[in-house]
């Protein structure tokens, strides 16, 4: 069962831990006392960092995570912050979002496959803009190999992946640093876009719905990305199918605005045929192996 379905199966995450505090192990209860005391330092903390907090070992940190059905730690704290936003959450706990690193971690061969998938489509683009996702991220590290182009991204990632392509003109505007996004967000963002025009915008997202469109965790990021999208001839997206099932979060583009998403095989078939209805393209990776375009 994937992420996306567990999520979708049960009530807030730290609602349910919560619950079941008075039946844990010592060792188990601990770990939950540290999630429930302080949801957002377990979420940005390392796992060093969150046993040393709970006075357990790193190993049990894991099996907290395996015990909830979870492979480890990443995907533990992206449905944790899932779980929150779908609106069962305790209003005292802060909104929270997933590290770049753990979505990096989360679903890692899918989102290789549909960067890999993707390429192909930057042949027409002299100018893009790159977002700071994890997707993109991968999307990026073929771009080593192109031939230059020009270049904007909010994504410190993405610069540190392109460092050194001289052939390319890499654009970073200004803005205030988000750390565990590795990213730049702000009006400093939007006000940079306000005289360029670009190709082609290349999104990952947070959530993607065919009614709601692309969403995303960080406010101030839905609203540059809608920037981004209004200064390009093109919007493109690269989501690994587990996004389809994600609830909605802050929302920056419309399905109509889309001309094509790049995403995996086990996109779920009603929201293959609705976004086909809507006239989006789809480009579809098998991320073993063979891959195909409908």
């Amino acid at each position: 069962m994937s992420t996306a379905d567990r999520l979708h199966s049960r009530s807030s995450l730290i609602e349910r831990i919560a619950g079941d505090r008075p039946a844990l192990s010592k060792v188990f209860g601990r770990i939950a006392d540290v999630l429930i005391d302080a949801p957002a330092d377990f979420m940005g903390r390392s796992i060093q960092e969150i046993a040393a907090s709970a006075g357990v070992s790193e190993p049990s940190v894991v099996r907290f995570c395996r015990h909830y059905d979870f492979d480890g730690v990443p995907d533990f704290r992206i449905a944790l912050a899932m779980s929150m936003v779908a609106g069962n959450a305790n209003p005292n706990h802060p909104f929270l979002e997933p590290t770049i690193a753990d979505k990096a971690f989360v679903n890692r061969a899918m989102k290789m496959a549909v960067a890999r998938e993707a390429v192909q489509l930057v042949e027409s683009d002299r100018s893009l803009i790159l977002d700071s996702g994890s997707t993109i991220q991968f999307f990026a590290q073929h771009l080593r190999s192109a031939s230059g182009r020009t270049i904007l991204t909010t994504g410190l990632n993405i610069v540190e992946t392109l460092w050194g392509c001289r052939q390319h003109t890499v654009i970073l505007p200004g803005g205030t640093v988000r750390f565990d996004a590795r990213a730049l967000t702000g009006r400093m963002v939007e006000q940079s876009l306000e005289n360029m025009r670009f190709d082609t915008v290349y999104f990952g997202a947070d959530s993607i719905d065919p009614e709601q469109g692309l969403s995303t965790f960080n406010e101030d990021e839905a609203h540059q990305n809608a920037a981004m999208a209004n200064v390009s001839r093109r919007v493109v997206v690269l989501v690994d199918s587990t996004k389809f099932r994600a609830p909605s979060l802050h929302r920056f583009c419309g399905i109509e605005r889309i001309d094509t998403i790049v995403t995996d095989r086990n996109i779920p078939t009603e929201i293959e045929s609705s976004l086909r209805e809507r006239g989006v393209k789809l480009l579809i990776a098998d991320h073993t192996g063979e891959d195909s375009i409908k």
